[in-house]
């Protein structure tokens, strides 16, 4: 009794903050459409990343930036809503647009945009709630830091999309960005800046998932549930299959009734991709090795005893590579690989199931045609991997005896002087 009097009349800032975003779902949103579970933890210190994933017209677009804008205006928090390219920014001023009209929170004439060269800004009376920009503009919005500084809560809309429409450094354009914002200690409610991403589950080519290393956790995540992960990253993580929305959509027209438009689920393919039972049987005596490609590592993860072999793609590594496949990356303990490295056969190789893979962005990565991963021998590199491996433990051994004689025969002398 005692916990609830205090609660309701000294409540903690966390408490009121609860109570405020239930007001909200109950006044603003339906049941039938998303509800908004990623902003629970928005005023979590330790969470940076908050991904919904959900079927076609689940509504977390409109909900999320709903809650946002009047979150924004309540705790004079800024938005900062990013797009692929200098196209989709109008998509973002009409989905605003929208939800304005819409909303019995806000009267449309409060609201007006301003555009910029490099982005389109949103005032609410008297201030800027929010800025409109595109990840094209990452490198000149670095200049405008002082700036940015002021709207913290990065939106990522439709992060998802068709292969060929990524851009292959999205991810080092939105660190960028966020570089540019992270410039106040400490933020009222968020205390860190924080990024939302909103999308479908449309496949594993994104920049960003390969970022986060996300694809293992996507693969397990619960249906219908709110999750936060901790690892590399602190993420939050949703993925939601709406019936609701699915009965509105003609599924009928192009037979897309278990497409991952419909299922929320990524589509993947299990054919050699590493059991747990892998990973701990290459634990019992590991080696690494890392390759720099273009922009990513390979990682070349393997038992020294049984050669059992697993590969992933990494975007970033702590260890140094042993080998790159462009000149410009060669080092002094790294080795080009040049043509001798590949052979049109090894191919067969990957087809025979000789390899195992962390994961299915890291198949697709290996095993495209055009990347001419498919075609690298890994055998010849591990190896000379592990020709060096053991000229190194020969040394160590070497050494290790030689130190063991030395301190002997010190004790020899030594004993000697003393007894004579």
């Amino acid at each position: 009794m005692k916990d609830k009097l205090k609660e309701f009349f000294n409540p903690t800032d966390d408490q009121i903050f609860k109570k405020y975003l239930q007001e909200f779902r109950k006044n603003h949103i339906p049941d039938k459409y998303n509800q908004v579970k990623l902003l629970d933890e928005l005023n979590n210190p330790e969470i940076d990343h908050f991904i919904s994933i959900s079927n076609r017209t689940d509504g977390k677009s409109i909900n999320y930036v709903h809650a946002l804008l009047k979150i924004a205006i309540d705790y004079d928090l800024g938005l900062s809503f990013f797009s692929r390219n200098m196209m989709l920014r109008a998509s973002y001023q009409e989905l605003i647009n929208d939800i304005i009209e819409i909303s019995t929170i806000f009267d449309r004439r409060d609201f007006n945009f301003i555009r910029s060269q490099y982005y389109v800004s949103l005032n609410y009376k008297d201030r800027t709630i929010a800025i409109i920009s595109d990840l094209n503009n990452a490198s000149e919005l670095k200049y405008f830091s002082n700036y940015l500084k002021k709207f913290p809560i990065l939106v990522y809309d439709e992060f998802l999309t068709l292969q060929t429409d990524y851009l292959a450094d999205e991810w080092q354009r939105l660190k960028t960005i966020y570089e540019s914002i992270d410039r106040i200690e400490e933020y009222p409610l968020i205390k860190k800046p924080k990024i939302f991403y909103f999308g479908n589950a449309l496949n594993f080519e994104s920049p960003i998932l390969h970022g986060l290393k996300i694809f293992n956790i996507l693969e397990k995540h619960p249906i219908n549930q709110a999750k936060i992960y901790k690892y590399d990253f602190n993420i939050m993580l949703e993925i939601n299959r709406n019936e609701n929305a699915n009965e509105r959509r003609n599924t009928r027209a192009f037979g897309s009734d278990n497409d991952s438009m419909t299922t929320a689920q990524f589509e993947t393919n299990d054919y050699n991709i590493a059991t747990e039972d892998d990973r701990n049987h290459i634990k019992v005596n590991p080696r690494f090795i890392y390759i720099k490609l273009k922009d990513d590592y390979l990682k070349v993860w393997f038992n020294k005893d049984s050669l059992n072999i697993i590969l992933s793609i990494q975007s970033s590594i702590t260890e140094p590579y042993l080998y790159n496949m462009q000149l410009k990356d060669n080092k002094e303990h790294s080795t080009y690989l040049n043509e001798s490295y590949f052979d049109d056969e090894h191919i067969k190789k990957i087809d025979k199931g000789a390899y195992k893979f962390e994961n299915n962005f890291s198949k697709n990565y290996i095993t495209t045609d055009f990347l001419d991963l498919n075609r690298l021998k890994i055998n010849k590199i591990i190896r000379e991997f592990l020709r060096n491996d053991n000229e190194h433990l020969e040394i160590e051994s070497k050494e290790k005896q030689f130190k063991e004689n030395y301190i002997e025969q010190t004790k020899r002398g030594l004993m000697k002087k003393l007894w004579g």
